[in-house]
């Protein structure tokens, strides 16, 4: 790479490290590790401003080679979704919980981190203890249109958050003795009691909250293209949603009638959902689930599968409120040790079992780690480039998992009636996904109508169904990334396949396509020789 093009490029991505320091912290950048981003009116000033003076000297910038350009193509388009979020969407004005999670997540990734420095790492917890109070005072400031959905999301969050920094900090795995005991103590009680004061404004807030999270159809159109370089415009995508419920749910009937014919497929799902591992095991057969997928990936040589640790491990008490079932947390690109972690949330006494039903597990363990999640994020945390390493769109990262789940599928690893049903349920959901994102953004729905959906069309219960519908009302084109980013990795799979006819192989392809990290779909496209991006 060119040196002028290379240094720009990474000055911009300092720059990144320096708007949001807890996108640092994940990715193992550890300059940042003591601090907060700053959304007060005169810091969006001077960061939009150095964010076009960076667009301007990247387009400036010679590339030499096709991948260069693509580098710096995904790079732009990076930058200008940063400058679409803090010029035009400007979430940190709508929404607490904005504010709330970049907060917990800043903490519990330090907490997180078993690689870095005993003391460097206590001193950053600190800092960031310290740092809370200011952050939420400001965070009150900017919140200058509250939308209520949005006020009510950050008032569940409070419980999880308090206890982050009650609990959290006291993990026997967490080397503090460095710190002043005091100095220690006098941060998380100010930090708790900032969180209390942040929670009783949301209460008065929330009587003078709005009803605005809809973003509209064209800012909804422009992070289609800057973000994840979707060429559909928000009715395409809607059309594709309905076209691909419409098959799900063909393929669920087809085999609800293998399962017991007469019987509709949403009672089999119910009737399946009973079979469910118990606490004391739920966590060996996600185990054991994930290695099953792994093996299959191996020995049926799909793509390369690297040598890196993916834990499943129970979720801590204090992440509980945060976490009500699973979650995956992938290795940073710059984590010196490259491990994976799941976590399982099980039940406490008196708490029903809301794990995943036995049918599911193999399509959740494969979505999650290998071939899905842990194997994608692993790979692209070596590659050369540093910006196919730490850019990236769910289109690409939530593309590839949900592809897993239809590749394994195909090849036979999902073998029975029951596990291939929930792997066409999964695909009804992300086609349901699809719907609701562009009905609550561009259509007017409300989120009643989207978790009443849920409810009715894939049988959540209410208090899951009204959790996913305000995520999706948080975070516009998310959503429906899972099935068009799936679409779009199946297309490109396809037309290589015409391209190269006898030369074509899925482990090539998938090796090929894994090279290009989580970039948009389109640019892996290009470099394959197989399209141009303007």
């Amino acid at each position: 790479m060119s040196a002028p093009l290379s240094a720009v490029m990474g000055g911009y991505l300092d720059l990144r490290w320096r708007l949001n320091p807890v996108e640092a912290t994940f990715h193992g950048v550890t300059e940042f590790d003591g601090m907060f981003a700053a959304y007060d009116a005169e810091s969006v000033r001077e960061q939009l401003a150095a964010l076009v003076a960076y667009e301007n000297a990247i387009e400036e910038a010679e590339a030499e080679t096709l991948a260069e350009e693509i580098d710096r193509t995904a790079v732009l388009h990076s930058l200008r979704h940063d400058l679409l979020v803090l010029g035009k969407e400007r979430q940190f004005a709508h929404d607490p919980s904005y504010h709330l999670m970049h907060a917990v997540n800043g903490i519990f990734l330090l907490l997180a981190r078993r690689s870095a420095h005993s003391a460097e790492r206590a001193a950053s917890l600190l800092a960031r203890l310290q740092a809370l109070p200011a952050f939420l005072e400001t965070a009150l400031a900017v919140l200058t249109e509250p939308d209520a959905v949005f006020v009510g999301m950050g008032q569940s969050i409070i419980p999880g958050a308090i206890a982050l920094i009650q609990d959290g900090l006291d993990d026997p795995a967490l080397d503090l003795t460095m710190l002043d005991e005091l100095e220690l103590e006098r941060a998380r009680r100010e930090a708790v009691e900032a969180l209390e004061a942040f929670g009783d404004v949301l209460v008065e807030m929330q009587g003078r909250a709005g009803n605005h999270f809809a973003i509209g159809r064209e800012l909804f159109d422009r992070k289609l293209h800057t973000a994840h370089m979707i060429a559909d415009n928000a009715d395409e995508l809607l059309r594709f949603g309905e076209r691909l419920r419409e098959t799900a749910i063909a393929e669920l009937e087809k085999i609800a009638k293998e399962i017991e014919p007469g019987v509709s497929w949403q009672e089999i799902a119910a009737q399946l959902r009973t079979d469910i591992p118990s606490p004391e095991s739920a966590l060996e057969e996600y185990r054991e689930a994930m290695e099953a997928a792994r093996h299959f990936t191996i020995s049926r040589d799909l793509m390369p599968v690297p040598d890196t640790t993916l834990e499943v491990a129970p979720t801590p008490d204090f992440l509980r409120p945060l976490i009500p079932l699973a979650a995956y947390q992938g290795p940073g690109a710059f984590d010196p040790v490259q491990r994976g972690l799941f976590l399982v949330t099980l039940p406490e006494h008196g708490e029903s079992w809301r794990s995943h039903c036995r049918a599911e597990l193999p399509s959740t363990a494969l979505h999650e780690g290998i071939p899905g999640h842990h194997l994608q994020m692993s790979i692209g945390n070596q590659l050369p480039s540093v910006p196919r390493r730490v850019l990236s769109t769910p289109a690409a990262r939530e593309g590839w998992a949900l592809y897993c789940e239809s590749l394994m599928a195909e090849m036979g690893f999902l073998d029975s009636a029951a596990e291939r049903f929930f792997q066409a349920h999964h695909l009804l959901w992300r086609a349901i996904r699809v719907i609701l994102d562009v009905s609550l953004h561009t259509k007017g729905m409300s989120m009643e109508e989207a978790a009443a959906r849920l409810e009715d069309e894939l049988g959540f219960e209410r208090h899951v169904a009204e959790a996913e519908a305000k995520r999706y009302c948080a975070y516009p084109t998310y959503q429906l990334c899972y099935a068009v980013g799936r679409r779009d990795i199946l297309a490109l799979r396809e037309d290589l396949r015409k391209a190269r006819t006898g030369a074509f192989s899925l482990s090539t392809f998938h090796e090929e396509l894994l090279q290009y990290g989580a970039l948009p779909t389109a640019l892996a496209r290009w470099g394959m020789g197989l399209a141009a991006v303007e």
